[in-house]
This record gives structure tokens, C-alpha cells and sequence, in this order.
């Protein structure tokens, strides 16, 4: 369930830092704000706030490559013009190693963007589960909720709420949770999400954990915890008290802007409408100022990468508005803030750039790629890089060695003791040891092969 904190091998360690960042700044909003509660769209700010200013130094380092690869284009395009409208291999092969030739000398590579954003997606997911999750990550909220969970077991469901919800007088209080949380009143799609998997996990016999039903219960609209508080009898007043100021907290905790609360999905309701289209707004703000100085190219591989980037300004938008619209407003509470940041970032790179002269960045670029490249040298003699290798494979500059004699060995030596190959048998009549190959199989073929280069050995390379 959600509340079982990421436990992956990647994922597990980012979302536990989080957790730990999160539980900092809500400990440090309850200490800003004593007697009141705590605000959990400020926390849901400030923790955007600061992880994205954690991974601002990427970005930046993303951004800065990108400049610099608009500004070597028109030099890449003038290299490679000889080669426009040419579709045979050689030519492709010239002009992808003409390509990396100029990427090289500047020090960067069609990479250098996307693996920055590649590193991030485990982080962006972290920031996804603690949002979506916060009680897993506070332990404060997490008492509370392991009380209520306590209360509502011992409760009774009244008989009109049993009639109302459809249920039978055996139902439990996990039913009436499931059918609260699935209902088309006060729907959120992550609270019926929740609640669906809490019921099959209760067709299947598997044990319901307190975690499976805060998940549930975390997800709730305030309409949803009316209608749950209504529907039940508490053992005694006390109990139903501190319930019924648990969830008036909680209530006050996901207060934002407009009485929007921030664990509601905002639907097509107005003001909470708004969050999605902001969402979508600034998305395409942020990308559309991420493509202003983008420079048209004549290799593939960039224009496709181009036209990639211009259907992601307005496909991912689109995406953005329909993912907020079911998702709490938290979710887009944060996409919001995370386009606002990625849009100043960019703008101060390119006011940063703007006031550089490009002959010197490009001329710092090339000495810092050339010191770089001649440590790499000197410390890995003619080692390529993943980008080299990849590039090398690409235009077929893959150079015979002694480690395809050595694939060719390895494969020659497979023995298939359970074939015999008659016309090859001649070959082996005196070798007590022989070994025999079915005819047309991977291991005749290769023994073939392997006898056709020793017998160009042994004649000094003439084959």
C-alpha cells in the first residue's frame, strides 16, 4: 500500500531523505506557528523550495550545455552541409563522426542534457510519494491517524448508514471506508484508488493492515469525513471528541489558498479548477522559454530531438492539466511551483549568457574540454567514453582485436558431444580428443572460422 514506505533499492534511500527533509520543515512550521495548526501547503512549498534548490546545480549544468549546444550548431550544420540530402551509409557515417568531432571539442554530447534529467526522475518520484504520503514521513500525523484507525474499530456502524451504503449487517468498518471512499460524493481519485486496493487485498484474504486504511483515510475529502464520522457510533464521548478535532486538524492542515484543501482532487470545481490550469500554464511558459534560442539543424538526430522538444510544449501541458484536474491539489500545488523554478533558472541562464560574449564561452568551453580530455588521457590512455562508444558503434568503427579472436575461440571450443559431423570428420582422425560439430550449427561455423584465421596466422596475416 502507499503508506508502506518505498523500500527499492534506489527509490527507498531518496524517499526516505525526504521523508526526513519533510518531517525537518513541518517541525519547523509547528515551530514558526506554536498553538496553531500546522499549514501543510506552506510545508508542501517550502519542501519544493528546497529540493528543488538541492538539484539546482543539475539543472543549471543541464541548461548551460544546451546554450552551448545551440551556439556550436550553426558550426555542426556548416561541417555537415557536404552531406545533406545524402542517405548511404558512408555518408551518415561522416557526418555523425563530424558531429562528434565539434561535440568533442566544445566538450559536450547529444547525452549531456538528457542524462541530468534521466538522474532526476528518481527524485521527482520521492517528492511524488512524500506528497502524496505524508503520514508515512510525519510521525506526529501518523499518531493521530493510528488513533482514529484504533477508534474506528471499535465503533459501530449505525443501521441507516448500513441501508444508505448498501451494506449488509455484517459489513465492517474497512467496508464502510471502502464504500465512503468510492462513492460519487466528495470523490478523490487517489482516496477510491486506495480504497481498491484495500478490497482486493480483502477478496484475497490478505491481512488489513493500519497502514492500508490510513492510506485510504488520508486520501478523504472533508465531505468524505462527514459522511464517515455520520455513519458511526463511538464507544464513548471522549474517543468521539478527540476523533472529531483529529480531522477538524486535519481539515485546517490542508487548508490553501480560496478554502481550496490540497488532499482534494479539484475536478472541474470552481476555485480548485484553477490549480490544473496553472499547472498547465506555467508548464508551457517553462518550455516554451526553454526553446527560444533553439537553432535549426541539419542532423537527424537533433532535429528529431527538436521536434520532440516542440511536441512536448504542448503535449506535456495538456498532460500536466488532466493530471492535476484527479489528482490532490498537492500534486499540482507542486507542479506549479516546480515550472515557476525551472522558468527563473532558465531565464537566468539566458540573461547570463546574453551579456557573455559566445566566441568566449565557446573558447572556454574548448580549453576546458581540451584539460579535461588530456587528464582523461593521462590517467585512462585511449579510453573512450560511453557517449565515444556508442557514437563508434553507430558509424560501424568497431576495429577487429584480440578480444573477437578470443569470442571466436571461446565459441569454436563449445562442445556438442552429442553430434557427430561426418564430413568433417578427416579433419580430426588422427586427434584422439576430437570434438564433433552438427553440421551447420553456430560451433561448426565458428570452428570454421577460427581454422581460417590461424591458417592466415601461420602465413604471416595472408589469409
Amino acid at each position: 500500500m502507499f503508506l508502506t514506505v518505498e523500500d527499492g533499492l534506489i527509490l527507498g534511500p531518496v524517499c526516505w531523505l525526504f521523508g526526513k527533509i519533510f518531517e525537518l520543515i513541518y517541525k519547523f512550521v509547528e515551530l514558526l506557528t506554536p498553538g496553531d495548526v500546522v499549514n501543510l501547503s506552506i510545508c508542501v512549498i517550502l519542501f519544493t523550495i528546497v529540493i528543488r534548490g538541492l538539484i539546482l546545480p543539475v539543472n543549471f549544468k543541464q541548461q548551460k550545455s544546451s546554450k552551448i549546444m545551440t551556439f556550436i550548431q550553426p558550426e555542426i550544420n556548416k561541417a555537415t552541409k557536404k552531406y545533406n540530402g545524402k542517405t548511404d551509409q558512408e555518408s551518415m557515417m561522416a557526418k555523425n563522426q563530424e558531429t562528434q568531432r565539434i561535440q568533442k571539442k566544445y566538450g559536450v554530447s547529444m547525452t549531456a542534457g538528457c542524462l541530468p534529467a534521466i538522474l532526476q526522475l528518481p527524485v521527482f518520484y520521492g517528492l511524488y510519494r512524500i506528497i502524496q504520503n505524508i503520514p508515512a514521513y510525519v510521525s506526529d500525523l501518523r499518531g493521530k491517524y493510528e488513533y482514529i484507525v484504533t477508534s474506528l474499530k471499535a465503533a459501530t456502524i449505525k443501521p441507516e448508514a448500513l441501508t444508505s451504503f448498501g451494506l449488509d449487517s455484517k459489513a465492517t468498518i474497512n467496508d464502510l471506508i471502502i464504500k465512503v471512499a468510492t462513492d460519487k460524493e466528495g470523490l478523490v481519485g487517489t482516496a477510491s484508488q486506495a480504497a481498491q486496493m484495500l478490497e482486493n487485498a480483502i477478496a484475497k484474504g490478505s491481512e488489513v493492515t493500519t497502514n492500508g486504511i490510513i492510506d485510504v483515510l488520508d486520501k478523504l475529502s472533508g465531505t468524505d469525513w462527514t459522511q464517515l464520522l455520520n455513519s458511526v457510533d463511538f464507544s464513548n464521548a471522549e474517543i468521539a471528541n478527540n476523533v472529531l478535532q483529529y480531522t477538524n486538524e486535519f481539515e485546517q492542515m490542508n487548508k490553501f489558498l480560496f478554502g481550496i484543501s490540497i488532499a482534494d482532487a479539484p475536478g472541474f470545481v470552481w476555485p480548485a479548477i484553477l490549480i490544473p490550469i496553472f499547472s498547465a500554464v506555467f508548464q508551457f511558459i517553462s518550455s516554451k522559454v526553454a526553446q527560444m534560442n533553439t537553432v535549426a539543424s541539419t542532423d537527424p538526430t537533433q532535429a528529431s530531438a527538436n521536434t520532440m522538444m516542440k511536441f512536448m510544449t504542448y503535449g506535456f501541458p495538456i498532460f500536466s492539466f488532466f493530471i492535476c484536474l484527479n489528482l490532490p491539489v498537492a500534486i499540482g500545488l507542486y507542479w506549479i511551483l516546480g515550472s515557476i523554478i525551472a522558468l527563473i533558472t532558465t531565464l537566468m541562464v539566458n540573461g547570463y549568457y546574453k551579456k557573455r560574449d559566445i566566441d568566449e564561452v565557446l573558447q572556454k568551453a574548448m580549453e576546458k574540454a581540451a584539460k579535461k580530455q588530456a587528464k582523461k588521457e593521462a590517467k585512462h590512455p585511449g579510453k573512450k567514453s560511453f557517449y565515444e562508444k556508442m557514437m563508434d558503434a553507430q558509424n560501424g568503427n568497431v576495429s577487429t582485436d584480440e578480444r573477437q579472436t578470443e569470442n571466436i575461440n571461446k565459441m569454436a571450443s563449445s562442445r556438442l558431444k552429442t553430434y557427430n559431423n561426418p564430413a568433417d570428420n578427416s579433419i580430426y582422425e588422427n586427434n584422439a580428443n576430437a570434438v564433433h560439430y552438427k553440421e551447420g550449427s553456430i560451433a561448426s561455423k565458428a570452428n570454421i572460422m577460427l581454422k581460417y584465421q590461424n591458417n592466415g596466422n601461420e602465413k604471416g596475416g595472408k589469409k
